[in-house]
């Protein structure tokens, strides 16, 4: 459906007044954590304009158009926005708060509110990913774990496409990554918060959290055997110094391979008690410098993914390429 109130213009000639309607596909790009906002002072138009972002999406129904030498080099853009999609994203995260809630006094999981939730975020990826991702940006103190947990979901879920996974491996992913941080219900809220550095004695606790959520899943019934291994190994890394296990390389699966790399874009480009949230790009650029931490070739795509760019030197570039190749068939059948 053409929606011809949508324009697509380049970032030169946006004005006070404009309703932003989206970035697109540079919606990774935006400098601002709303996806959908009017354009309100000369500060957010300076902003806009210093980016890397080209081009914008504007709604002439809900603001002002672009001059009249604009209007015949703006195109129309196909209209895919649910309705209320913050409403649904905060609902999905006051579901995770309910599912963690319960899980702590009952030690059990509520597997059809897990599934309503996975729905509720499917729905929208579907329909409007880029508001989606950007929305999960927003994180208060109070609900960094829960709204973490639903933007983890969000990232795996795009990301398990991306790859053309099979659609019932892609919702088994969805629930543990949903879920990968329920053993967080019994670490101390002190330490979960602490705004300083963790002691090694407070790091200990807190590394106990993947194996506490393994132990909270094998009571639910009808989870699959990947979600488990999900929830244990997502903070495993390929050189052996991840924990709990110490796994190496063969020994983690593909699943806990995506959701660590999900996981860890998600914690550096978030506002945490701690610290500040890296830009998308600075993230990946970090990502990419640690050796030995993520799948190289699953790191590759999820970069590809995102719409973001691989540093590496051109040989590195096209040994990755290579090798994904013969992804589907080898890595992504270890789950």
């Amino acid at each position: 459906m053409i929606n011809s109130t949508l324009l697509e213009i380049d970032k030169n000639e946006a004005r006070v007044g404009m309703f932003v309607h989206g970035f697109g596909k540079q919606w990774l790009r935006s400098p601002f954590a709303a996806s959908q906002f009017k354009l309100s002072s000369p500060a957010e138009l300076k902003v806009l304009r210093e980016s890397s972002v080209t081009t914008l999406v504007i709604d002439l129904s809900k603001g002002i158009g672009p001059t009249s030498s604009t209007v015949e080099l703006a195109k129309p853009i196909e209209s895919s926005t649910p309705a209320n999609t913050e409403a649904a994203l905060m609902k999905a995260t006051g579901m995770v708060r309910s599912i963690f809630s319960n899980a702590a006094s009952s030690t059990c999981i509520d597997h059809q509110q897990v599934e309503a939730v996975v729905d509720v975020v499917d729905q929208l990826l579907c329909t409007r990913p880029a508001s989606v991702l950007n929305l999960t940006k927003l994180k208060t103190k109070d609900e960094i774990s829960f709204q973490h947990s639903v933007a983890v979901c969000a990232l795996v879920g795009l990301f398990a496409r991306h790859l053309k996974l099979d659609s019932n491996l892609v919702r088994i992913l969805s629930v543990g990554s949903l879920l990968h941080d329920i053993g967080k219900i019994r670490i101390p809220t002190a330490i979960l918060t602490k705004a300083d550095k963790l002691t090694a004695d407070e790091m200990a606790i807190m590394q106990t959290h993947p194996r506490e959520g393994y132990a909270i899943l094998a009571t639910t019934k009808g989870l699959p055997e990947i979600v488990g291994k999900i929830c244990l190994h997502h903070h495993e890394k390929l050189d052996g110094s991840g924990y709990p296990d110490g796994l190496k390389d063969g020994q983690i699966g593909a699943a806990a391979r995506i959701v660590a790399i999900c996981d860890v874009f998600d914690a550096l480009t978030s506002i945490r008690p701690y610290k500040k949230g890296f830009t998308p790009e600075a993230a990946a650029e970090m990502m990419e410098t640690w050796s030995g931490h993520f799948d190289r070739v699953l790191l590759k795509q999820f970069f590809d993914c995102m719409g973001l760019r691989w540093l590496s030197g051109p040989a590195q570039t096209r040994q990755i390429t290579d090798e994904t190749g013969a992804l589907a068939q080898a890595d992504l059948n270890n789950f």
